[in-house]
């Protein structure tokens, strides 16, 4: 078992400050380079021992202060398991100021990390080729040596030498740029504030600018690949409002010179926090405002705000190490909904949010869950952080405790906190720290067991004499657990909003007149009511606000997968929903309606199908196919989603008829009809979802003539929702040939794995082909294509994924891996349970 200590670099020497100078080779995909880096040796010492992967270094020395004493390293030594590089010394360099000269060079891989290749093809179909940097958490050292580290910070001075006629573009200002005399144009960089070196970027490329905007003094750009500039107006919109909204809610001016929000077409995640230099998957910030979906346009938005709020929590403040991720990452995705609900409040994004926490919380329902902070060691284990946890749970918490100590009240601890530590590191306490001050509340106790604790708590709701009692258990779906929270919770009652903190004692009191535990929906705890009053509050639906409808239809269908309350009473409830205008309320009752689709009988079927047009008749035929106009966005996700789902789950074949129509004009050559973007969307999902192999073929050919990336994607996607044996066994060829970018590769093979019909022919093909199919995903990504193989609870098949799995571990994914099989192994339960007494459920 490694430890931190494992990893972590020797502390005698500390970097200041980088020059380096980077020579990329597009075309010989590999670079040269030289750094000097300004350094404080804490000790004498004959060796300096720092990170580097995948290099070759030379011609290292040691200048001190004054100049005058040059100490050339006798020998270069490379651990490669460890990521080390080893300069030791014939002489001993003394304690004080040192500057670390060295030169090296490396390969611009093709495995979206480090410094790397990414690819796209011109107008006249050339392929051309950018070279790009992903460096979190540990790639750094991919691209030169370096100290790396979270909370080794420096300055870095950067110059890029780049072919004629190629665009450089680094953290910093560009400074000048001038010939270098062999044929080359050198550019250098403004030196950057002090910052980790996993927030250094480099990017090179034939590539487009876009003219700066101004925002709130700072100069703000897209960059993009040739001819797509007319698809970055809203990323500008975007970051200019969350320019000012962040600078206004920390109370801090952004720290950086400039801002460049740059389109990549290879990208692993969504997008990358480098400071002054944000790189994103093109889906996630170049958009086509007017053919988009509500959904594609609220993501971009949700994407830039995300990266923008890490200017100040993550870029300007940091995590000391890697177990403290989840204060950048909850954090961003915490500010990232503050941003966005201002930017456009009609979106109601913390309703959505909902969805997020809900599916955090089904990880977090599992024996097999992790705290949000554990100890992390290794490169390997510090990638592993990266997940819905992290991300869900850390910024549901967060704006959990938000809620019950007040939006200004952790608006003023948070600012606090970051004019605190400014250009420094941090750890979990410094947070509950600056909370505790301007509180008065005890945030850290309260908030301990929430992050250092796997898990969450179920309050439990029984009538008692004197009102309600409420009590908590440690919520599991398949049971078992022991541990208890702080829980702060606020309820309703006598027409009152009130606050407590349930505890480990024997429970709490409460009156029980228009009683409503969880008010405002923001806990991260099941609510558990008994039978009467849980059917009173479903009787006044309508009277509860968005997001505690929404909770209403989550705790219950949490307790069906959990065999607490059985599916019949889930579809019961879905009744209610009759009347509702809000589309997320809608999409957690119509998900849980589809996974029992999943499981029901091939007999049964029908039932589930009538049920589902019998509920959507009304609101279907009152929404249409047609937005009118000044029509709210929300009202346009909404015709979309029950469209899919009658089209889909009802089987609704007039629906699908007139799907079809419209799919017939977006596919017609040379066509490009006027048609709302989530009208496009629902309806070719439904006739993908509906399709055969000459929906298919046409889905691949609409992909190839797709003109921006989210309909790239979209074509991608419907193809891979056709019923079909062939389809999916074509786009595996795909995937294993090359034929899909790796970044969708990941997402592809998880759908095509979860798919009802096609998936258990899906997992055959990847058992046959593992190996490739690892292979053609990106290293810390290949645990993704697990994401939706709970789906597959056919028990045979289930089992054969298990054993499987146990004889071919994914390399760094173990936890992840413990975690989705017993999520499969919930399904197999919902199965067992259901599957031969829906028909009596559904029967109308």
């Amino acid at each position: 078992m490694s430890s931190e200590a494992d990893y972590r670099l020797p502390r005698r020497a500390v970097p200041k400050r980088y020059e380096i100078a980077l020579a990329p080779d597009l075309a010989a995909a590999s670079f040269t380079g030289h750094e000097v880096v300004d350094l404080t040796l804490i000790e004498p010492t004959t060796e300096i021992v720092l990170n580097a992967a995948e290099l070759e270094i030379s011609d290292v020395e040691m200048i001190d202060s004054d100049g005058v004493r040059r100490v050339v390293a006798s020998a270069i030594q490379l651990d490669e398991e460890r990521e080390r590089a080893r300069f030791v010394f014939d002489e001993e360099l003394e304690r004080g100021e040192w500057k670390l000269l060295a030169s090296f060079s490396g390969i611009l891989n093709d495995d979206l990390r480090g410094f790397y290749r990414s690819t796209y093809h011109d107008d006249a179909g050339n392929r051309r080729v950018i070279a790009t940097t992903q460096f979190e958490a540990t790639d750094a050292r991919r691209a030169f040596p370096c100290w790396d580290e979270p909370d080794l910070k420096a300055t870095f001075a950067v110059t890029l030498e780049v072919a004629p006629g190629l665009v450089a573009i680094s953290n910093g200002a560009e400074v000048s740029h001038e010939p270098t005399g062999d044929g080359a144009m050198r550019y250098i960089f403004a030196e950057t504030m002090t910052m980790s070196t996993y927030l250094v970027a480099f990017i090179v490329g034939d590539l487009e600018i876009t003219d700066p905007v101004d925002a709130g003094g700072v100069p703000l750009r897209v960059v993009h690949t040739p001819g797509k500039g007319r698809l970055a107006d809203y990323a500008l919109e975007v970051g200019v409002f969350a320019l000012q909204y962040f600078g206004q809610y920390y109370e801090i001016p952004y720290p950086g010179d400039k801002l460049d929000l740059i389109a990549v077409p290879d990208f692993a995640s969504g997008a990358m926090e480098n400071l002054g230099a944000v790189t994103f998957r093109e889906t996630a910030l170049l958009i086509d405002k007017q053919r988009a979906t509500r959904n594609e346009l609220a993501r971009v938005a949700d994407v830039i705000a995300h990266e923008l709020a890490h200017m100040w929590f993550g870029d300007l403040v940091t995590m000391k190490w890697w177990n403290g991720i989840w204060l950048n990452e909850a954090f961003a995705t915490f500010m990232e909904l503050k941003c966005v609900d201002a930017f456009r409040p009609d979106w109601n994004r913390w309703l959505t949010f909902a969805h997020f926490r809900a599916q955090s919380m089904d990880i977090d329902g599992l024996e097999s869950t992790r705290p949000v902070e554990f100890p992390v060691a290794s490169p390997e284990e510090a990638d592993a952080m990266f997940d819905t946890l992290t991300y869900g749970k850390g910024s549901a918490v967060l704006r959990m405790l938000e809620q019950y100590l007040g939006e200004e009240m952790f608006r003023k601890g948070i600012v606090a906190y970051l004019k605190r530590h400014a250009y420094s590191n941090t750890d979990t306490n410094d947070l509950w720290a600056a909370l505790e001050a301007v509180s008065g509340e005890p945030v850290g106790e309260m908030m301990e067991g929430w992050i250092y604790q796997g898990g969450y708590p179920q309050l439990d709701v029984t009538v008692a004499d004197e009102g309600l009692r409420i009590e908590q258990c440690h919520f599991r779906f398949l049971g078992g657990g022991g541990s208890v929270w702080q829980v702060p919770a606020l309820y309703r009652t006598g027409g009152e909003q009130r606050r407590v903190i349930i505890g480990d004692s024997a429970g709490i009191t409460v009156p029980a007149e228009g009683f409503l535990l969880n008010s405002g929906g923001d806990g991260f705890y099941r609510v558990n009511y008994p039978d009467e009053l849980r059917n009173d509050i479903a009787r006044n639906f309508g009277t509860l606000v968005p997001a505690e409808r929404y909770t209403l239809f989550a705790d219950t269908w949490a307790n069906v997968l959990a065999g607490e309350t059985p599916a019949g009473e889930f579809v019961v409830l879905t009744r209610v929903l009759e009347g509702e205008d809000e589309p997320d309320i809608w999409g957690t009752g119509l998900a849980g309606l589809s996974e029992l689709n999943r499981v029901i009988s091939s007999d049964d079927r029908p039932a589930l199908q009538r049920w589902v047009r019998s509920l959507l008749a009304g609101p279907v035929r009152e929404l249409g196919w047609s937005p009118q106009p000044g029509e709210a966005d929300r009202q346009r996700k909404l015709r979309a989603l029950l469209l899919v789902a009658a089209g889909n789950l009802g089987d609704d074949r007039d629906v699908q008829a007139a799907a079809r129509d419209l799919f017939g004009m977006l596919t017609a050559e040379g066509s490009e009809p006027d048609i709302d973007g989530d009208i496009a969307d629902a309806a070719i999902s439904i006739v993908a979802a509906n399709g055969a192999m000459v929906e298919f073929e046409q889905l691949l050919r609409m992909k190839e003539r797709a003109g921006n990336p989210q309909d790239e994607v979209r074509f991608l996607r419907a193809a891979a929702a056709v019923p079909q044996q062939e389809s999916a066994e074509r786009l595996i060829e795909m995937i294993l040939a090359g034929e899909v970018r790796s970044q969708d590769s990941i997402w592809l093979a998880a759908r095509l794995l979860g798919h009802r019909v096609t998936g258990p022919r899906v997992w055959k093909l990847v058992k046959d082909n593992w190996d490739a199919v690892l292979a053609a995903i990106p290293g810390q990504h290949k645990r993704r294509i697990l994401d939706l193989i709970m789906y597959r609870s056919e028990p045979e098949i289930a089992e054969d994924i298990e054993a499987w799995l146990a004889d071919h571990p994914i390399r760094g994914a173990g936890q992840s891996t413990t975690q989705q099989l017993e999520r499969l192994q919930v399904r197999v339960g919902l199965r067992r349970r259901e599957a031969g007494r829906l028909g009596e459920a559904f029967d109308l």
